[in-house]
């Protein structure tokens, strides 16, 4: 059982592509350190997000993904941490209308939603981290240098295979007309009330707002993992969002334990830097192996990436993170079984 176990772990992990993915982040956070400067965090985030964005096959697709994600999470950032400033409800309208329109990318396929949703996880993020909230858009230009350093690095500098054949004998600028106007034909098939990927795509937009606004009200600290759960979490039925929440929860917990012990051990940014690379290495790699276990690396590289200029992570702030990502979890739960419940026609 553990050999077929650690087999079949073996044959779905791309160690490469979480090498690459870890050394671009922990080259960043090493750069900050090198000219004290804790807010370059946000580089080494933008530089994870972006390998998380990534499509895997043609050139084509993996540079229009990686710029995609960077400009619409940058741009998107700016808006929504713009309009947070001038009141809670102007950062929950920002965060209904952005999420919403996120969501709706679902009806074009798994890729283009993938990079969406991403994109809405890098603004709820935004929106309530301490170094954004702090309303000094300086960070948004680390952040953006990030999303490039990887793309470069992915493009250009560390290219792990050949590329497939794009198979296009169009030029790109009439590829990319061509695109566009099919999308927007399919997008005009579900802009009705009465579609399933009109009603995903509100469910996931009321629903992350919702966890927004809770966390404002009961003035909870990290609020961003309760809406970050939501994005992450809530699929289109119920039969796809209950296994998902299952998932997150083991894994947060078991990435929790993980962050509480690194960051017992790890006290200064110079050793935070060092411990992110193998945990964003292995969160890369076993990817593709299981969510719960993605989730396992996932959360301490993130909370140590993201706390970078807080080094000493508290048993307490950990806790108030995994009880976010269950909060999180119950509201993408709920929405699921209230907000148009019966309509599961749309793929899991």
């Amino acid at each position: 059982m553990v050999k077929k176990l650690i087999t079949t772990t073996a044959a779905k992990a791309n160690l490469m592509e979480g090498v690459r993915a870890a050394t671009a982040c922990a080259l960043l956070l090493l750069v900050g350190c090198a000219l004290n400067v804790p807010d370059f965090s946000w580089a080494a985030i933008g530089a994870f997000w972006t390998s998380l964005a990534t499509a895997p096959n043609t050139a084509r697709s993996r540079l229009a993904s990686m710029l995609a994600f960077a400009a619409l999470s940058t741009a998107g950032g700016a808006l929504v941490t713009y309009t947070a400033a001038l009141s809670p409800t102007a950062g929950a309208l920002a965060i209904l209308i952005f999420v919403t329109l996120a969501g709706l990318t679902r009806v074009w396929g798994e890729r283009p939603y993938q990079v969406a949703i991403l994109a809405a996880t890098a603004c709820v993020v935004m929106i309530d981290h301490p170094s954004a909230a702090a309303g000094d858009m300086a960070y948004l230009g680390l952040y953006l240098f990030g999303c490039l350093f990887a793309t470069a690095l992915s493009m250009v500098l560390w290219q792990i295979r050949p590329f497939a054949p794009d198979h296009h004998h169009t030029h790109w600028r009439q590829a990319a007309v061509q695109t566009v106007r099919a999308a927007l034909a399919q997008l005009r098939e579900h802009t009705s009330l009465s579609s399933d990927g009109m009603h995903f795509a509100l469910r996931l937009g009321i629903a992350t707002t919702a966890a927004y606004l809770t966390v404002h009200i009961l003035a909870l600290p990290c609020g961003y993992w309760a809406t970050m759960a939501v994005l992450l979490i809530l699929q289109p039925s119920a039969a796809g969002t209950l296994p998902r929440s299952v998932e997150r929860a083991i894994g947060t917990v078991i990435g929790t334990l993980i962050a509480v012990t690194i960051g017992a051990l790890a006290l200064t940014p110079l050793q935070i830097a060092l411990a992110v690379f193998p945990l964003i290495g292995l969160t890369m790699a076993l990817r593709p192996v299981g969510y719960s276990v993605f989730v396992a690396f996932l959360t301490p590289s993130f909370v140590l990436v993201a706390d970078y200029a807080m080094p000493a992570i508290e048993y307490n702030y950990a806790l108030a993170r995994l009880e976010n990502n269950l909060l999180g979890s119950a509201i993408a739960i709920a929405a699921t079984l209230v907000l148009w419940p019966l309509t599961e026609r749309l793929r899991k």
